[in-house]
């Protein structure tokens, strides 16, 4: 047994790193230590205090919070792996570096005794952990606390009442007859004593240390100093310092959290696992909702709304309050202006990178941007209103012109709004939300895919594709009707009460919404901004704290009932992204959509073009070479069934090999992406393994057999993942393994073998797609780690994404291409497609090639950035002409295309690098040798993305306040007053 000042080297020399820019250490202003010395086992190569928490190292949070409030100093005592966590923490803080990291809490303590102005100066110190996350909020009550009459603590501490069994593992909070803190007695050591009932009532304890101290330097050292190890783990216990303070009748005073504080799940997550780092998060949107904000203060509503928005956009949005009051002025549009009013504003989003790895069970991430209006005129957000009404119907009013012809109501009341407990989570609640959908469609007009078929049958005129309830689902009504029955899934808890008080079946006297915006369609995220916009205005409207997750949450489950499977990415930037930024946010919902980072553009450099090609569902199979049907029940599958068999590829192959349900493909090697953007040997090799368990081609019914052989395995694999009871468990298998097959059938795909053969096949290519899943995410992840090689990165990128392949190098000159060409002569659209294709000897894109088993084998694994196969089957023959001429007009190395989010056609990107080409003039031969040529005149010829502020919600007293609020955004764009 050692005393700790005989056994820590306190020296100057033990500060490491840059010195704190402007932050030394002065008596009048409190220190934060953080102990940051540990390795945290479980988390990879990455120390866990610097593991990414919403886009941040977990220890920069609690420092961020801190500087937030004061110039005071940050001491950090570091370790393992201490000049990365010196990078990643800041060159705003002191450094110094532990001699034994694994010591116990006191010695690291001690060790910032290293910096001798701590104890020549004597400021007051708040002790916290580098796995914690503190906010401001819980600083200010701590040094409140510490600092309140008569006199200062000797010790201020934060304790939690854990309900158990969360207390166990916890240090015991031990209090005498007064209620007076007299120790804190850690587990172990109470586990150790000798007499059964001492160890029972503390170990019963509810109350437990939450590991955050207020402190005076010269009393933490003069009571550190006299500290030993002995104890049950043999460490140095900071905790010890309360029975030592006590001894001498101190003044120690506590700070205590409980279930029900906003903060309590914060200050009271332990991090020991990666999983940690999610709920963690969660618990970090949580405790930071903002409170309501007086909805009569008009000043800090508008405040409220352009925080962290670019000026440009806050002005655009008052523009569209502003007419959307000239409306109702007017008499256009119904709005009671005695009524209290929610407002939901949303703008888009730019997916700079990763287009399609966000599937079920493999959750890669996307790097994207919120976008918003870019001129005072322009209408690049959605804006919703809802009001309440008297009159027991669901009324939805949109203003954009495409759908203002179909503006209506349906009843409040109607069944097919109010999901059952059976409709919770995206999946299930996929086929509740569809039905609804084709319920309102087909009410406003619009024919069923039955009725279209039946006047087929009859040798009847068909419906336009534009009034069928296929092409529609993504409609404003739809939308908006999916996201409140989504609200009315919310049933547990204290949310869930206010949920069904707000919206359940007893109190639908029903709603307005009104709806203004003009987002682009085609993979810009229109409908994941509506969707946004309308449950933000229900959640002011009502007073509902969903916290960030939980609205994405509530957002992707409502597109699921409208035909898309993956909004979460989408829903996340639009909700909480900054301008101008690039977040890497993950997809995985049982990490809540955790950002992974925050990686610069070079935006300087590249820029990125949206020309528009054909429209998707409605027009792309003619322009896809034979790759898609036109309608269902042909021997190629339409591009809306192929869009539900990629979607689920991955969930299918998880199934078939045996993950485990709470395991999944991206996870393996996300933290070396992540790192370096590159895979080592042994990920390529894993890779490989896993993509040979899974079947080149299959035919649907074999896939059936497959699944339905492993149901049993894989319901116990549920029962155990997701503690279910063996009936839930297998019932939930079957509904499971159900929806995946269900939408589509097999596909019949041409391909282009080995040996130059185009061969037509019949069956599921699952390899392909899930290799092409791998590959996306290899070359994306080089892309933002390198960006020099962006060009090239892109290129690669586009591969999976291909239905013709062809060498560029063999198209007309760029002069020739701007004209009519004498072969070109008699044919027009698809077939003058056909036509370039044929004579430029392009072939069906092999996506089987170096998928073999024999070249998965091979004793050097596949490097995937490179891969010569996978597919995602969401090209379009198009796009591949359009990249090739592009290519051939300014070089392989100067522009790329890629297909833009969902694939399949509309607005697609094309990426310049300005030192080698001029975006003008890549605009002019668009015009020339693609618009023109090809008959297409789209509006507008290219969209100009901007960049946007993250989702709102604002409460209104009365909907007359609406124009004032407008008039603080937009100064001089005001309407007249109602008379």
């Amino acid at each position: 047994m050692d005393q700790l000042s005989a056994i820590v080297r306190l020296s100057p020399q033990k500060r490491i790193g840059p010195a704190a820019a402007g932050r030394g250490i002065r008596a009048e202003e409190p220190v934060l230590v953080v102990l940051a010395a540990g390795k945290g086992t479980r988390f990879g190569t990455d120390p866990k205090c610097i593991q990414s928490v919403a886009g941040k190292p977990l220890a920069r949070h609690t420092i961020d919070a801190f500087h937030g409030r004061g110039a005071g100093a940050c001491v950090c005592i570091v370790g393992y792996r201490h000049e990365d966590v010196v990078a990643a923490l800041g060159a705003d803080n002191l450094y110094v570096l532990s001699d034994n990291p694994a010591g116990g809490t006191a010695l690291a303590a001690y060790e910032a005794f290293c910096i001798p102005d701590l104890l020549e100066r004597n400021p007051l110190l708040i002790l916290t952990m580098g796995d914690r996350i503190v906010p401001p909020e819980t600083l200010r009550r701590l040094l409140d606390a510490h600092a309140a009459p008569p006199r200062e603590a000797d010790l201020t501490l934060l304790t939690a009442r854990y309900i158990p069994p969360a207390n166990r593992g916890k240090g015991r909070i031990v209090r005498d007859g007064h209620g007076r803190v007299t120790a804190i007695l850690e587990e172990r050591d109470i586990e150790a004593l000798p007499d059964p009932a001492r160890r029972a009532a503390l170990l019963s304890l509810a109350e437990g240390n939450c590991p955050l101290y207020a402190i005076r330097a010269a009393a933490l050292h003069d009571r550190l100093r006299a500290l030993t190890n002995r104890n049950a783990q043999g460490q140095f216990y900071l905790t010890d310092i309360v029975a030592a303070l006590q001894a001498r009748a101190a003044d120690i005073r506590t700070l205590t959290t409980s279930p029900g504080d906003p903060e309590y799940d914060l200050l009271c997550a332990d991090v020991t696992r990666p999983a940690d780092l999610a709920r963690l998060e969660a618990a970090l949107a949580k405790a930071c909702l903002p409170r309501p904000l007086p909805c009569d203060d008009l000043a800090a509503l508008a405040a409220a709304l352009a925080a962290d928005r670019p000026p440009v956009q806050s002005v655009a949005i008052g523009r569209q309050l502003h007419g959307l009051h000239a409306l109702a002025v007017a008499g256009e549009i119904p709005l009671d202006g005695a009524r209290p009013l929610g407002v939901g504003i949303a703008g888009g989003r730019l997916r700079i990178a990763f287009m399609h790895p966000d599937m079920a069970r493999f959750y890669g991430p996307a790097w994207q941007t919120p976008t918003g209006a870019g001129h005072p005129d322009g209408d690049g957000q959605m804006v919703v209103l809802v009001q309440e009404t008297d009159d027991r119907l669901l009324h939805v009013h949109a203003l954009n012109p495409r759908f203002r012809a179909n503006s209506g109501a349906i009843p409040a009341d109607a069944p097919c709004l109010f999901p059952g407990p059976d409709a919770l989570g995206p999946h299930a609640f996929e086929a509740f939300g569809t039905r609804l959908s084709e319920y309102i469609l087909s009410t406003l007009g619009y024919a069923t895919d039955a009725e279209v078929e039946g006047r087929r049958r009859r040798g009847l005129p068909l419906p336009a594709p534009d009034r069928r309830v296929s092409a529609n689902l993504r409609h404003p009504f739809t939308l908006v009707a999916n996201a409140l029955a989504s609200l009315r899934t919310l049933r547990d808890g204290p949310l869930g009460q206010a949920a069904q008080d707000a919206l359940g079946p007893d109190r639908c006297r029903g709603l307005r919404f009104i709806i203004t915006g003009d987002l682009p369609q085609g993979g810009f995220s229109s409908s994941s901004a509506l969707t946004v916009a309308a449950l933000n205005a229900l959640c002011a409207l009502f007073n509902l704290p969903l916290a960030t997750p939980d609205r994405v949450r509530a957002a992707c489950q409502a597109e699921y009932g409208t035909g898309v499977r993956a909004g979460s990415l989408d829903q996340t930037t639009i909700q909480s992204g900054r301008p101008g930024q690039g977040t890497l946010v993950s997809s995985n919902p049982r990490e809540d959509y955790r950002v992974l980072g925050v990686f610069p553009a070079p935006t300087d450099r590249f820029r990125i073009l949206f020309p528009y090609s054909v429209e998707r569902d409605r027009a792309a199979w003619q322009w896809s070479w034979g790759a898609y049907a036109e309608r269902p029940g042909q021997p190629t599958l339409t591009a809306g069934e192929m869009r539900k068999m990629t979607g689920k590829a991955a969930e299918i192959a998880a199934i078939l090999i045996g993950l485990p349900p709470d395991c999944d493909f991206f996870a393996p090697i996300r933290q070396e992406l992540l790192d370096t953007g590159a895979l080592s040997p042994a990920s390529r090799a894993w890779i490989a393994g896993v993509l040979r368990a899974v079947p080149l081609r299959t035919p649907q019914t074999a896939l059936r057999a497959q699944l339905a052989e492993r149901r049993a395995a894989y319901a116990l694999q549920l029962a155990e993942a997701e503690g279910l009871d063996e009936a839930t468990a297998a019932q939930k298998a079957g509904e499971t393994l159900e929806s995946l097959l269900a939408g589509w059938r097999d596909p019949l795909l041409r391909r282009t073998d080995a040996a130059g053969r185009v061969v037509e096949e019949s069956g599921v290519p699952l390899r392909a797609t899930l290799a092409y899943l791998f590959a996306e995410v290899a070359r994306n992840f080089h892309l933002i780690h390198h960006p020099e090689s962006w060009i090239e990165s892109v290129t690669l990128s586009q591969r999976g994404d291909r239905c013709a392949d062809m060498d560029w190098t063999r198209l007309p000159t760029r002069a020739e291409m701007e004209r009519r060409l004498d072969w070109e002569a008699g044919a027009a659209g698809p077939d003058l497609l056909a036509r370039w294709l044929e004579r430029h000897d392009a072939v069906p894109w092999d996506h089987n090639r170096g998928l073999d088993d024999a070249s998965l084998e091979a004793a050097t694994p596949p490097d995937m950035r490179f891969l010569p196969g996978g597919s995602f089957f969401r090209g379009l023959a198009l796009l591949d002409l359009a990249e090739a001429m592009l290519k051939r007009a300014f070089g392989g190395n100067a522009v790329a295309v890629r297909v833009n989010a969902a694939g399949q056609g509309d607005y697609f990107q094309v990426h310049v690098d300005r030192e080698r080409a001029d975006p003008d003039e890549v605009k002019a031969f668009i015009r020339a040798a693609f618009y023109r040529r090809f008959g297409l005149s789209p509006s507008p010829e290219f969209v100009e993305l901007h960049p946007g502020g993250g989702a709102v919600g604002l409460r209104l007293a009365e909907g007359r306040g609406l124009d004032p609020l407008a008039s603080r955004l937009a100064p001089g764009a005001g309407s007249p007053a109602p008379a």
